[in-house]
């Protein structure tokens, strides 16, 4: 087995998609994917940051099943292959402060037994999943969350060509983010390890989310040992798995107009005064004290938008104008909750008909472009 630091890597071709219906070829291909993106580690892994606080990204690859199930530290697990055939894993860890993600590939049908560390939650979203698996007992059909619990231990009876993408929290960080409602509501339901049903949009954000994460720590070093981009990265992992795991609820919500304009306004003034901090709808909810329907409501009846794209336009503009007195574009973009500048530059585009950077180098002609 090979196991390696990853500092960067630049080779955009070779970086899978993160998409859930994927042929028996993709996932053969991920597999080729994976050895050479380690192989591609010996380069950088001398531009690993040392000491401080920092994100690390890891790769492996194995053809032994135990090394395979030792890869997720902590998680005592025990594999057992069950479909014929010599067997090839992989494995993407991306290590933040507070937050692990991870996403792992194997080849055959195998029986996986294990037990997270106690006060430990891990929520897994299935990239690729075809054919017979039960998760405690439940069918998977790869539209579902696999809710892991370090109050008891799982058994995974997992198909051929499983892709997995996971997110590791504290229990603790959970709890303090959800609202007080959902406290009662959902942290209860996530004792136990089981499959748990989830909205289409929240899975694809959060395979999203794992994506783009793994995409800019193996493309920038710099970013491996920035305190705020990395503070972003993990409340924006946190608002993925809390917004999957609550749903949009079915609940009724009914508040006066005059409630719901002020509601608007109060979350408008969040953002304005904290961008960094209120770049989720779960955040304002925890803040306002109402729930996610209750929000959705108020945007709707009131603008006639959803709360998520009014209140990212509102960062959009905050970070236009913070361009012409920032340093750089980057650190315009950071200070505004983007911490995905490539995104942030094709969205800005989109948005207001102009790179960011060519809007830096209008309103700061003298001082060129850094940052993007």
């Amino acid at each position: 087995m090979r196991y390696y630091a990853v500092y960067p890597i630049s080779a955009r071709r070779v970086r899978p998609r993160l998409k859930l219906n994927v042929t028996v070829r993709e996932a053969v291909w991920l597999l080729v994917w994976m050895p050479r993106m380690v192989a591609l580690s010996d380069r950088h892994a001398s531009m690993a940051p040392t000491g401080g606080k920092a994100a690390a990204l890891h790769a492996a690859s194995t053809r032994d099943i135990d090394e395979q199930a030792a890869l997720l530290r902590g998680w005592n697990q025990t594999y057992d292959q069950i479909s014929a055939g010599p067997f090839k894993g992989a494995f993407l860890e991306a290590q933040l402060d507070g937050v692990l993600l991870f996403r792992e590939v194997t080849s055959n049908a195998l029986h996986q037994r294990g037990h997270l560390p106690s006060g430990s939650i891990a929520v897994g979203v299935p990239i690729a999943l075809c054919g017979n698996a039960t998760f405690c007992g439940q069918h998977c059909d790869g539209t579902q969350l696999h809710v892991f619990s370090g109050k008891d231990s799982f058994d995974f009876f997992s198909p051929r060509g499983l892709d997995i993408a996971g997110f590791v929290l504290a229990e603790s960080d959970l709890h303090g983010a959800f609202t007080s409602d959902q406290q009662e509501t959902v942290l209860s339901t996530l004792l136990y390890p089981h499959l748990r049903p989830v909205e289409p949009r929240a899975a694809c954000h959060m395979r999203r989310t794992f994506g783009d994460i793994c995409e800019v720590l193996a493309e920038s070093s710099e970013c491996a040992i920035d305190p705020l981009r990395l503070s972003l990265m993990a409340r924006d992992v946190t608002d993925a798995v809390v917004t999957a795991l609550s749903g949009a609820g079915s609940e009724k919500s009914d508040i006066s107009p005059a409630k719901r304009a002020r509601v608007v306004r109060e979350a408008r003034e969040l953002v304005v005064d904290s961008p960094d901090r209120y770049a989720s709808v779960e955040e304002l909810c925890r803040t306002l004290g109402i729930s996610r329907r209750a929000l959705q409501q108020s945007f709707q009846e009131t603008l006639g938008l959803k709360p998520t794209a009014y209140l990212r336009a509102v960062r959009m503009n905050g970070a236009r104008r913070a361009i012409k007195h920032a340093g750089s574009v980057a650190e315009a973009a950071a200070l505004w909750g983007f911490w995905h500048f490539g995104r942030f530059a094709r969205d800005y585009n989109v948005m207001f008909g102009e790179l960011p950077s060519e809007a830096f180098r209008r309103y700061r002609p003298a001082h060129g472009m850094k940052g993007l």
